[in-house]
This record gives C-alpha cells, structure tokens and sequence, in this order.
C-alpha cells in the first residue's frame, strides 16, 4: 500500500485512489531531497500536502491536492508572507502528480543559467484554501536531507557551468 495512502477531498471525504506507486516513489524522493512537507488534517488522510525547500531567495514549492491536482512552484522568497498563498513565482508546472513532482525534482539549481528568474504573478491555484490548511503537521526533514537537494543540484550547476565556456569556444 503506498506510503502516503490517500488524500482527502475538499469535503473530508477520501479521494477516490491511493496514489499510484510511482507517485508515491516521487512523494518519498521529494521528502528525501529535504523538503519540508506539511499534512494539512494530519498525515493519515491528509486534505492537502505542501513541500518547500528554501533556498533562501527563493523557495522550491509544490501543493498537492489531488492525484491529478498538483502544482509545482519556485517563489521569491522576498515574496512571500504566506507559504499557502504566494503572490509571485518565477517558475510554475501544474500537471498530474508524476509530471509535476517530476518537473520539481529536475528544476535547476536557483543560481544555475537555465533557471527561471522572471517574476510572474501567482494563479489562485497555487493557493491553498484556508478551510483545508488546519490542523497542519510539518514534517521537516532530517539533517542530510536538508542538505541533499543543495549538494545534487550544487553538484549539477558546477558541471554545467564548467562546460560553458566550451560551449562558447572559449578556451581556460
């Protein structure tokens, strides 16, 4: 049975399917590469469940309220007074869950040349009702989870960027 069973609907109600096995894959590589998740109505049948990362200037986020119904986000972080309604992201997928936590796991690192930095104003969507936030359990992750998604994508943006100036012809 997938570790993160079900979510609940928007009427305490329990989603039509557990999720997949290959969500709950993707749920467990989030958690590991050290977001933060919060269970809002607990972890056991949760309404909706949010993942941050903070970079600092930024936050890496993803809301998820449905199997269907997810949302992945990077937001300023001078942005943000309310990680349940940003008002600005730079970067957005909203997919089915595979896609979009998919989507999140491959974004680059903040400082990286392919990462977004135009700001944009945040679609509703993004936002979670305060009716499904309450009560919230925060799951933080452990220590070397906090620090594993910055050394794989710090570890990908050396790479990448020591092959740029090949790229250009220029030579070191």
């Amino acid at each position: 049975m997938s570790r993160y069973r079900h979510l609940m609907n928007a009427n305490n109600q329990p989603a039509d399917v557990p999720f997949p096995a290959e969500v709950d894959e993707l749920l467990t590589a989030v958690a590991r590469d050290g977001f933060t998740l919060r269970y809002c109505n607990g972890t056991h049948q949760p309404t909706l469940i949010v993942g941050t990362y903070d970079w600092g200037p930024f936050v890496d986020l993803v809301v998820i309220r449905d199997i269907d119904e997810v949302i992945s986000a990077r937001v300023p972080t001078t942005d943000v007074t309310d990680i349940f309604t940003p008002e600005v992201v730079v970067w957005l997928y909203a997919s089915n869950a595979q896609q979009a936590l998919r989507a999140l796991l491959e974004l680059p690192h903040p400082w990286h040349p392919d990462a977004p930095t135009t700001p944009a104003p945040a679609p509703t969507a993004l936002h979670a009702p305060a009716a499904r936030q309450s009560p919230v359990t925060v799951r933080p992750p452990s220590t070397w989870a906090a620090r594993a998604r910055q050394l794989r994508l710090g570890v990908a943006l050396v790479t990448d960027t020591a092959e740029i100036p090949q790229r250009n012809g220029v030579n070191t």
